[in-house]
């Protein structure tokens, strides 16, 4: 049997044409239909979405419409599920990272080998830049050193590829995966996966420990079939790790879970609380061009990079031709989901080599730029709702070395969302005094 199949959940289809005859009469293997019925419903088995019948039938039977960017799964072809290796090589010890937690981390780091030697699940809430990633190393090299299997996922594409760097510089001698939609590399049976929610659903029984970073992003946090993967790919009896920023009830009380609070960034400094500016008729205005009176002052003191946040990307784009009208020789981007520049726009950022960079939300959490401020455009949309303002504050002032940039909200009217983010904040500022 190829490496690469050990654990997963695969079509036939994903399987080498010269394993297929191997798969196929290998009694290990448990074949399930792709599709169960059960009255209207007609529900997947490997995302668990409950898909009505009426919507979803062929010619030949049944399809999910769900998960159908991973692959067809049909209720006339099986979905094959391959088990793991039953024992791994244990592995010397393998974290090289040559920093120092903090107190607040190492109590963190703690309180997960706890959890991990008394198997239960662990939920970490700790403020933007607190430092979640190296708090996990302690975790990470004993549950290597153990033998065992762990995956870091996160519902975003760029935080998988802000994570994936970090881990390998911290644990270069062990093979590591980064998965996701595009991504070029291949799963080879990796012992340290990191990828998206979405990728879950091509494993079973894989994992001995699952994280789950910003586990309260969109889609995983409203998605009962990425969560389904998610249970799936665990072992039984395996541990999940949650990560946030922003809490959520939901995941505080999943099932067998102890919890830690961390309510300073490593480096001591406030969480920077964000000014709001009222604009009359701002979207209006902006889709003539017009832009705000706040706006052009900011870019016209402009020292350090800025991202400005919008609410959908037709705004964006309208908006990205009159800045680049006004401020010619500034350096911009644009980045948005469907982007096919937005992994090279993101770098160029990172590096310092743009001015300003429009973005929609999907840069809200999980990425670091060094010394930004950050606006958002229209703060009042709908699209920006509590947890997502406290994300997006938390871009500025993460670095250790730099306390520069602000965080300004534009607006027509203060929102609920508005004044629970501030809120919020303010609140764990006050809390990382006590």
């Amino acid at each position: 049997m190829d490496e690469t199949l050990y654990g997963r959940q695969l079509l036939k289809s994903d399987i080498p044409k010269s394993l297929r005859h191997v798969v196929d009469n290998d009694k290990q293997i448990k074949k399930v239909a792709g599709m169960s019925i059960n009255g209207q419903f007609v529900i997947c088995q490997r995302c668990g979405h409950k898909n009505h019948r009426s919507q979803c039938q062929t010619s030949t039977g049944y399809y999910c419409v769900y998960c159908i960017n991973m692959g067809k799964v049909k209720s006339d072809a099986f979905l094959y599920r391959i088990p793991r290796k039953l024992k791994q090589a244990k592995r010397e010890n393998c974290c090289e990272w040559k920093g120092e937690l903090t107190k607040i981390q190492q109590r963190v780091a703690n309180d997960l080998l706890t959890a991990y030697d008394n198997q239960t699940n662990h939920f970490v809430h700790a403020v933007t830049g607190a430092g979640k990633t190296e708090m996990l190393f302690p975790l990470i090299e004993k549950s290597l050193i153990d033998g065992k299997i762990i995956g870091i996922a996160t519902p975003r594409i760029d935080v998988c590829l802000e994570l994936f760097p970090r881990l390998q510089a911290a644990f270069p001698s062990i093979n590591s995966n980064l998965l996701y939609g595009k991504s070029k590399q291949e799963f080879d049976g990796a012992p340290l996966v990191i990828c998206t929610t979405h990728q879950l659903m091509r494993f079973f029984h894989y994992f001995d420990i699952l994280v789950i970073d910003e586990a309260d992003a969109f889609p995983y946090v409203n998605s009962a079939e990425l969560q389904y993967a998610t249970k799936n790919a665990l072992v039984k009896k395996g541990m999940m790790v949650f990560l946030t920023a922003t809490s959520n009830k939901n995941l505080e009380n999943y099932q067998n879970t102890t919890r830690s609070v961390v309510s300073r960034r490593f480096h001591g400094r406030d969480l920077p609380v964000p000014n709001t500016f009222y604009c009359p008729k701002l979207s209006t205005q902006l889709r003539k061009g017009t832009l705000p009176k706040k706006l052009i002052q900011t870019i016209d003191k402009q020292t350090h990079p800025l991202i400005l946040f919008f609410p959908d990307i037709s705004l964006m784009l309208d908006s990205y031709n009159v800045l680049k009208k006004r401020w010619p020789d500034k350096q911009m981007g644009v980045v948005y989901a469907s982007s096919k520049t937005r992994e090279e726009t993101v770098e160029k950022m990172r590096q310092g080599e743009l001015d300003i960079l429009l973005s929609t939300t999907i840069l809200e959490r999980g990425v670091t730029f060094h010394c930004i401020s950050v606006m958002v455009v229209c703060a009042d949309h709908r699209v920006f709702n509590r947890a997502t303002l406290i994300q997006i504050a938390g871009r500025v002032g993460r670095s250790g070395d730099s306390a520069v940039g602000e965080v300004l909200f534009l607006h027509e009217g203060k929102t609920t969302a508005i004044k629970q983010a501030i809120k919020e904040i303010k609140q764990m500022n006050r809390r990382s005094t006590l």
